[in-house]
């Protein structure tokens, strides 16, 4: 296992200035597997340093000397998950058809993570994660569209604790997939998240009295299964299969947070125009085990989940792949959870919840909703195709593959 030296070698590459040179050797097995040096989130960064000049060079269309090509073609780690041979051709492709795909799409993205983001700072936008994690996980999911739904919809699912990145992951993907996607012949991407088909605070009050309540004033009791409307969103699924086509319309969930309920008015639904060919789910409990008899859960609310759990079985059976955020502690949910809500006070002006509120409301959530030895909002292995690791910053450093079957 590689030791103190290598490690030394990382800390030294994150003080220098920007080289190409360095980006092979931070690539490598030797610098991951690294025993008791810098944390991954550093060598994250450090890659950054020396590998994003590359990219804007790449983007600029200025010429690139051969270190930057060997940056450019180093062995992955973090790629590597996402990279398949295909009769057409290894995903995601050759470094020339990358750097063409990034030259198309890193317009896009920009103006996408600039408006998504607005207000957040003065935070670039991430050349090195476009590059060695959104791309080619895009470029996967075109791939598998094409292999297994070439004239269907694709649906990917997208699980982790609440403020772990799901929607964030979810939509960029789909404004990447949109320069992937022939529009006419394969449709648009469209990333929504199950919290637009909570049901509306006056059919949740009756819920209260089976258990899904909070018990404090002002919080919500919106979260686990049995607070969505299950049948709109199974009825948008077989829509978006069956009859998205070129001037179809289709109604979707629009859930208002800041008002804890369906919204009424011009804002009443999601309208999806045209044909769609992939659809980017993202859902705290998405591919959670249903095969559990609720019989075996004490009575209460955990119960209840457990018996509601059961009737999601369709919509996980329909995920063609499914993506899971490693779950942190409990503590680490409720910093992730304000975190959220900062970030949509920036973007909508006010606050929803206050920190008391949101401790309240994620108790609720995760520990008195599921049983965990019985039922649980984390996913088998057998049902995800990529497990993805985080550090404390949100940034993802490690991805693996899962146990379902390609």
């Amino acid at each position: 296992m590689p030791g103190s030296a290598t490690a030394e070698q990382i800390v030294r590459w994150s003080r220098s200035a920007p080289d190409a040179a360095a980006v092979r050797f931070l690539l490598s097995a030797e610098a991951s597997a690294v025993d008791g040096g810098p944390e991954p989130q550093l060598l994250r960064s450090t890659v950054d340093r020396h590998l994003t000049p590359v990219l804007h060079r790449v983007i600029a269309g200025a010429y690139l000397d051969a270190a930057d090509l060997d940056a450019l073609t180093a062995p992955d780690p973090l790629t590597e998950p996402f990279t398949v041979d295909t009769p057409t051709g290894v995903v995601p492709g050759t470094v020339a058809e990358r750097i063409d795909v990034l030259r198309r799409a890193y317009g896009p993205f920009a103006d996408w993570w600039r408006g998504y983001f607005a207000g957040h700072g003065d935070d670039p936008v991430p050349l090195a994660d476009l590059w060695r994690l959104y791309l080619p996980l895009a470029c996967w999911i075109a791939a598998e569209k094409r292999r297994r739904r070439p004239d269907g919809l694709f649906v990917m699912g997208f699980n982790g604790s609440p403020g772990s990145g799901k929607t964030v992951l979810s939509t960029a993907l789909a404004v990447l997939l949109d320069v992937l996607l022939d529009p006419e012949t394969e449709g648009r991407a469209v990333a929504r998240s199950g919290d637009d088909w909570y049901l509306s605070r006056a059919e949740r009050e009756p819920l209260r009295a089976l258990g899904y309540d909070p018990g404090i004033p002002g919080v919500t009791n919106r979260s686990g299964p049995g607070t969505h409307d299950l049948a709109w969103l199974r009825r948008n699924l077989a829509e978006l299969a069956d009859s998205s086509r070129a001037g179809s319309v289709i109604r979707m969930g629009n859930f208002d947070k800041k008002a804890d309920d369906q919204p009424t008015g011009p804002d009443r639904y999601f309208e999806v125009r045209g044909r769609v060919g992939v659809f980017l789910f993202d859902l705290w409990f998405a591919g959670a085990e249903t095969d559990v008899d609720p019989a075996l859960v004490p009575d209460g609310l955990r119960r209840r989940v457990a018996e509601q759990l059961r009737r999601w079985r369709p919509v996980f059976d329909r995920m063609d792949a499914l993506w899971s955020f490693e779950w942190p502690s409990f503590a680490q949910m409720v910093s992730d959870r304000e975190a959220q809500e900062v970030l949509v006070a920036r973007r909508r002006g006010a606050r929803g919840m206050s920190p008391e509120q949101i401790r309240a409301f994620m108790t609720y959530m995760i520990e008195r909703t599921w049983d965990w030895r019985t039922t649980s909002p984390v996913p088998p292995d057998h049902a995800v195709t990529f497990h993805a690791k985080r550090a404390a910053n949100h940034r993802i450093i490690a991805v693996q593959r899962g146990g379902r079957a390609w």
